[in-house]
């Protein structure tokens, strides 16, 4: 699956009336699986597969960051785009290095923010909340562990509106 694959999807599962944070969900759990495939490869020293594994997540992440709405999304969107930019890296990093390890913290940092997006799905389909009118989830996560690097990730809740 491509960059556009990743693209038509969420067009598809947006037109047919899912709410766009229903895609959000699906493409955060194909990253997970994509996680928990290329660690499999790792284990099978399969090394052609755990690279399309890992450039099929980073293809996803690519097309949440492009989706972004900043004007509508506010600091939110920007702590997005900052969460999806330490992702990304860490997703190369895991790659060079090849461990089980460093899947299991992707996974554990990406994980609680799919399911805070599970849970705007849920309201809005429970009509518990308008999309439109949805403050973001709360996506605070584990700060990655990268000492060499020196990065923190600290992603909170601004309160701010937000869009899919």
């Amino acid at each position: 699956m491509n960059q556009q694959d990743v693209a038509a999807l969420y067009r598809q599962i947006s037109a047919n009336g899912a709410n766009p944070s229903g895609a959000v969900v699906k493409l955060y759990d194909r990253i997970l699986e994509d996680f928990r495939r290329a660690s499999h490869a790792i284990s099978a020293k399969n090394i052609e597969l755990r690279v399309s594994c890992l450039n099929h997540a980073l293809l996803i992440i690519a097309e949440l960051e492009g989706v972004l709405d900043f004007e509508r999304g506010g600091e939110v969107a920007k702590h997005l785009q900052g969460f999806y930019r330490v992702v990304r890296g860490l997703i190369l990093q895991a790659n060079i290095r090849a461990t089980q390890q460093s899947l299991e913290e992707l996974s554990k940092l990406v994980a609680p923010v799919r399911d805070a997006w599970q849970q705007v799905e849920h309201d809005v389909a429970h009509n518990k909340v308008n999309v439109a009118e949805k403050a973001a989830p709360p996506i605070q996560g584990p700060a990655p562990s990268n000492a060499e690097a020196g990065r923190e990730l600290e992603l909170e809740s601004t309160g701010s509106r937000w869009s899919a």
